[in-house]
C-alpha cells in the first residue's frame, strides 16, 4: 500500500473559489480501489497556504504526490513539486493533466523536482506507477515520460480506456462537498461573488472527434468518442442527489448531445427515476434540435452551453470548428423556445480578423437571444493546431505559461496591436453585457434553480 497526495493547484487566493476537481476523484477511487491510502488536498497562490502545504505533506508523509496542471497553473506545480523533494527526496512525485501531456520532455526539463508524467487518461497508468515504485523500473509503465539517471526517457502511448463504466465513480468522499457553490453568472457580469446553489459535477462521455484548432481535447482524452452507458450515468447521479444533497449537477462533457439516443435515453431516466435536479451542459450548435431540447427541458434542465465563438464564417472556417452562421441562430432559438437558458462564448483575435470583423462578432453576440455571455482572446494552447501555426509563424509572443489566461494576448494578429484588442475584447462585453432588461430576465430564470 502507497499513501499518496493528489493535488488541485489554484491560482486564486480565496479559499472559498473551489471547484470539484471531478479528474482527482477518478484518479483518487482508482487509486484506492488497488489498496492505496489517498488524500486530495487544494493548494492556494499564497505564502500562507504554501507553509501550509508543508505542514500537510510532514503529517500525510506521502510515498507519492500527484499534481495535475493546465498550463496557466504549471508554474506552481514547479514550486510545489520543489517543496515536496525539500521534505524527501525519496517521494516520487507526478505531474499529469493537459500542459504535461503534450509538453512531457520540455516540463522534465525545466523542472528537476518531478520524477514522471502521465499523459494522457490516468486511472490505469497512475495504478500501474505505483506498483513498479518499489522496483523503480518504469520502463514498461505505457503513458508516461520519466527521469532515470539524469536521463528522460518517454514510453509508448497507452490504449484509451475503452469501458468507461468499469471505472468506479470519483471519490467524493475525499472531496469537501460542502464547500461547492455554483456562482450565479448573473453577478458575475457586476464582478460580485455570490454563491448560489450547492453543486456537483458528473463526467459522462471522453473523447472528441471534431478539429476546432483551439481546443486540446483530443491530446488529453483522443479523438474516439466514448461514453458511460446511461444506467451508469443515472446511478451516479443518485449518488450526487441522495448521498451529498446536490440539486444542481453540472454535465462537463465536451459534447453532450452527440449522440442523440443515449442523451434522450439519460434524459428519460432521470426523469422516470424521479431524481429531482437542475442540470446543465454543453453541445454543439450543429448537434441540437428541437427534439433534444424538450428532452433535456423535461429531465430538468436548465443552462446550455452552446459553442458559437465568432460571428463571421471566415473567422469560423479558420479555426474549423465546422459549422454554419445559421446553425448557431437556429440552435439558440430552438433552446429559447424549450425554455432553456443559453451561454456561449465568444472569441477575438482569430488570425485573419480585421476590426470590421470582429465588430461583426460583437454585433452577431448581441443580436442573439444569449443569456449568459463570455469573450475571450483566441489563445494558442500547447497541443492545439493554433499553437503550431503560432509557432511556425513566429506568432508567439511568450513562452511565460502564466500569461495564457484567454484574456491577454500571447499571440500577434496582423492588424493589430495587444492593446488594440485588449480595448475590442473590454468593448465586446461593455456592449453585451450591459443590458437591464436581459439581467432581470436571467434573473427570474436563474430562480427555477432548486436550492
Amino acid at each position: 500500500m502507497m499513501r499518496v497526495i493528489l493535488i488541485q493547484p489554484s491560482l486564486s487566493v480565496n479559499k472559498k473559489k473551489k471547484f470539484l476537481p471531478i479528474g482527482l476523484g477518478y484518479l483518487a477511487s482508482t487509486l484506492e480501489q488497488a489498496g492505496h491510502k489517498v488524500k486530495i488536498i487544494y493548494v492556494f497562490n499564497s505564502l500562507k497556504e504554501k507553509n501550509n502545504f508543508r505542514n500537510e505533506i510532514k503529517n500525510f508523509d506521502p510515498d507519492v504526490v500527484g499534481i495535475t496542471a493546465t498550463t496557466i497553473d504549471v508554474h506552481v506545480c514547479f514550486g510545489l513539486m520543489k517543496i515536496v523533494k525539500e521534505y524527501n527526496p525519496n517521494c516520487l512525485t507526478v505531474l499529469g493533466g493537459p500542459h504535461p501531456t503534450v509538453k512531457a520532455k520540455e516540463t522534465l526539463e525545466n523542472c528537476p523536482y518531478i520524477d514522471v508524467i502521465v499523459r494522457g487518461e490516468g486511472e490505469i497508468t497512475f495504478t500501474e506507477l505505483l506498483e513498479k515504485k518499489s522496483k523503480k523500473d518504469f520502463s514498461y509503465v505505457k503513458g508516461i515520460s520519466y527521469r532515470l539517471n539524469g536521463r528522460i526517457f518517454e514510453n509508448e502511448d497507452r490504449e484509451i480506456i475503452q469501458d468507461l463504466d468499469s471505472i468506479p465513480f470519483p471519490a467524493y468522499h475525499l472531496l469537501p462537498m460542502e464547500e461547492y457553490k455554483k456562482w450565479n453568472k448573473l453577478f458575475d457580469v457586476f464582478l460580485f461573488e455570490k454563491p448560489n446553489v450547492a453543486y456537483g459535477s458528473i463526467l459522462t462521455s471522453r473523447g472528441c472527434p471534431f478539429g476546432c484548432i483551439f481546443c486540446s481535447s483530443r491530446r488529453l482524452w483522443g479523438r474516439k468518442w466514448r461514453a458511460r452507458s446511461p444506467e451508469n450515468v443515472i446511478d451516479e447521479l443518485k449518488i450526487l442527489r441522495y448521498k451529498y444533497r446536490r440539486k444542481y449537477i453540472d454535465f462537463l462533457d465536451d459534447t453532450f448531445t452527440l449522440d442523440k439516443k443515449r442523451t434522450i435515453e439519460i434524459c428519460r431516466l432521470i426523469k422516470e427515476e424521479g431524481i429531482d435536479i437542475s442540470w446543465e451542459c454543453a453541445t454543439r450548435v450543429d448537434l441540437f434540435d428541437r427534439e433534444l431540447a424538450t428532452a433535456l427541458k423535461n429531465a430538468g434542465c436548465v443552462n446550455v452551453y452552446l459553442g458559437i465563438e465568432s460571428g463571421v464564417q471566415k473567422s469560423l472556417d479558420f479555426i474549423n470548428k465546422g459549422i454554419k452562421i445559421e446553425d448557431s441562430i437556429k440552435a439558440v432559438k430552438i433552446a429559447k423556445n424549450a425554455g432553456l437558458t443559453v451561454e456561449s462564448n465568444f472569441m477575438i483575435g482569430i488570425p485573419g480578423e480585421t476590426k470590421e470583423s470582429i465588430n461583426q462578432t460583437i454585433s452577431f453576440a448581441k443580436k442573439l437571444d444569449i443569456d449568459f455571455l463570455s469573450f475571450t482572446i483566441l489563445t494558442p494552447y500547447p497541443g492545439t493546431e493554433i499553437y503550431e501555426y503560432a509557432k511556425k509563424n513566429k506568432l508567439l509572443l511568450t513562452n511565460n505559461w502564466s500569461r495564457y489566461n484567454i484574456v491577454g494576448s500571447v499571440m500577434k494578429v496582423p492588424g493589430f496591436t495587444k492593446n488594440e484588442l485588449k480595448l475590442l475584447l473590454f468593448k465586446a462585453y461593455i456592449v453585451c453585457s450591459f443590458n437591464p432588461t436581459k439581467i432581470l430576465k436571467s434573473f427570474i430564470k436563474k430562480l427555477s434553480i432548486k436550492n
